[in-house]
């Protein structure tokens, strides 16, 4: 094991040519070449490691984009480009933000020009994206990277935002911050249309749109769930859970909207909805925290169906169909891995018969399940 630095890592990126993984530390980019196979908590000799000294300042953001190119922002609000050599490409000076924390890049390109005075010998056009960047201070600011140009889209004097959903159907995102404040946006015109503020309930932890774009669930640090008409943000007494007292991380809902599913740490509780909302009950599914819900539908009969998938290595499966009020049953539970840690999971397309349940894990592996039997039927290496 190599001592690096008394500092916590940033977020690690692979290198998008070569077998290795890139971190930061302080202002130093850390190397490690992880080419051969590796064995879980394997020191990596000093021979495998390389410090690139890239600039004085800390490093607080780091991505790679367009397999060509790495960016990173530090604590002066700087964004700076590097090639696959760790040479500068380009860089954002003047953007007046505070310290970076996430970089993120549109799907569409562009095409700038070469300014003399911030590109290193290219004799071609800069393929490049605009990107939006997230601030220390809640402060969301997008960068058109043709012009040099950057436009602030929200800064809000608060707490982080942890909690954020898109509309099924509309140009409409909800944000959710620690200080109970909802907002909703139309981000084509990048303005706020609604706000709510939670008098009684701090601290949002995650938000959720149902497929229809009807209703909106909120889940709170208290454990409270609330379900809001995703149009005027008003709720019912009636629609209000508070069945926890355990922080809400999960929550989704079945593609016909009837069902409501939400997680705490090792609990799934489950609500209903008949003429309004009814809590059918909760189960200790897992004695680990759990990682993923996933609503769907059964072959034969096309109702609903709920998976929960915990860092027990369990894959659990609720009995909807039999569990009634206050009375959450389970239809199965089965061990998916040996040594793994499963992280989340998502459905296979259906391109046959049969529905596959794709698990990803901690090991860079990727299963296929038979959603029916459980059994593992194809393997993926990352």
């Amino acid at each position: 094991r190599v001592p690096l630095a008394e500092v916590s890592l940033s977020r690690s990126v692979f290198h998008c040519t070569k077998s290795q993984v890139l971190m930061a530390i302080g202002g130093i980019l850390v190397m490690m070449d992880v080419s051969e196979d590796l064995v879980e908590r394997q020191n990596l000799p000093s021979s495998k490691i390389k410090k690139i000294n890239h600039q004085q300042d800390p490093i607080t953001a780091l991505t790679m984009v367009d397999g060509y190119c790495g960016v990173i922002g530090n604590v002066k609000g700087q964004i700076k480009f590097f090639d696959v050599n760790f040479k500068f490409l380009r860089w954002f000076v003047d953007l007046s933000l505070d310290p970076i924390v996430f970089i993120s890049f549109s799907n569409e390109y562009v095409f700038s020009r070469r300014l003399q005075t911030q590109l290193i010998t290219f004799d071609f056009f800069l393929l490049c994206r605009n990107f939006t960047v997230l601030t220390i201070s809640s402060k969301v600011v997008h960068v058109n990277a043709q012009r040099d140009f950057s436009q602030t889209l929200l800064h809000e004097a608060g707490e982080p935002l942890y909690a954020v959903a898109c509309h099924p159907s509309q140009p409409t995102v909800v944000m959710g911050n620690q200080l109970g404040i909802l907002q909703m946006w139309d981000y084509n015109k990048k303005v706020p249309i609604g706000d709510k503020v939670f008098m009684t309930e701090k601290g949002i932890h995650c938000v959720t749109f149902d497929p229809k774009g009807l209703y909106l669930a909120v889940g709170f640090g208290s454990g409270v769930v609330i379900i809001l008409n995703s149009h005027t943000l008003q709720s019912d007494p009636e629609e209000i859970f508070h069945y926890t007292t355990d922080s809400i991380h999960l929550i989704t809902f079945s593609a016909d909207s009837q069902y409501l599913a939400a997680a705490v740490n090792k609990l799934m509780s489950l609500e209903g909805s008949l003429s309004r909302w009814t809590y059918l009950g909760r189960y200790g599914s897992h004695y680990k925290p759990i990682k993923d819900l996933l609503f769907g539908v059964h072959l034969d009969s096309n109702q609903p169906r709920l998976l929960s998938l915990g860092m027990d290595r369990k894959l659990v499966e609720y009995d909807l169909k039999n569990s009634s009020v206050n009375e959450l049953l389970i239809l199965n539970s089965e061990q998916i891995e040996q040594s793994a840690t499963p992280l989340c999971m998502t459905w296979y397309p259906p391109l046959t018969t049969e529905h596959f349940l794709l698990v990803a894990s901690d090991q860079y592996k990727m299963k296929l399940f038979n959603s029916t039997t459980k059994m593992c039927s194809c393997l993926f290496l990352c």
